[in-house]
């Protein structure tokens, strides 16, 4: 059963689709509420933590680790990535702390886009999707900002 066809209490996707562009802020938020509590669940609450730089450097040597730009990718080289290339949300992940000026101007555009969304009346599911990617560059942002000067130097030496 669909997450979205159980909240509406719909007997089948077919039925949810047909209301796919009205998303009352409440369901967007149990959604959200939804999808973190099964991130936790999956991931443990240590799914989001920064790591040692002694846990860093375990992790390094384990993994073959591919400069994304921004972050470094740790998903095994030939694996399906199960995020679609949707980096910042993902736990094989760690964004790089010289990469916190290219993090902030990502957030100004995104919330500048996500005004102008609101300012013509987007459908209510675009403008949650458009908020959404608003957190997740928050996260990453976070997670770069919080890396302790040791860790970030060994990310940027890792590759």
């Amino acid at each position: 059963m669909h997450v979205i066809q159980a909240l509406l209490g719909h007997a089948s996707p077919d039925t949810v689709m047909i209301y796919a562009k009205l998303y009352p802020g409440q369901l967007v938020e149990e959604y959200r509420k939804t999808v973190r509590s099964l991130y936790n669940a999956y991931y443990g609450e240590y799914g989001l933590k920064n790591p040692t730089a002694a846990e860093w450097a375990a992790f390094a040597a384990s993994r073959n680790l591919r400069d994304m730009g921004t972050h470094l990718c740790a998903l095994p080289t030939g694996e399906h990535c199960p995020k679609g290339l949707i980096c910042l949300g993902c736990a094989h992940a760690q964004p790089k702390k010289s990469a916190v000026p290219i993090f902030r101007r990502m957030l100004a555009s995104h919330e500048r886009s996500l005004m102008a969304a609101r300012g013509h009346s987007e459908p209510a599911g675009q403008i949650a999707a458009r908020e959404m990617e608003i957190v997740r560059i928050k996260g990453a942002l976070q997670r770069a900002e919080d890396l302790s000067d040791d860790v970030a130097a060994a990310v940027e030496r890792a590759l």
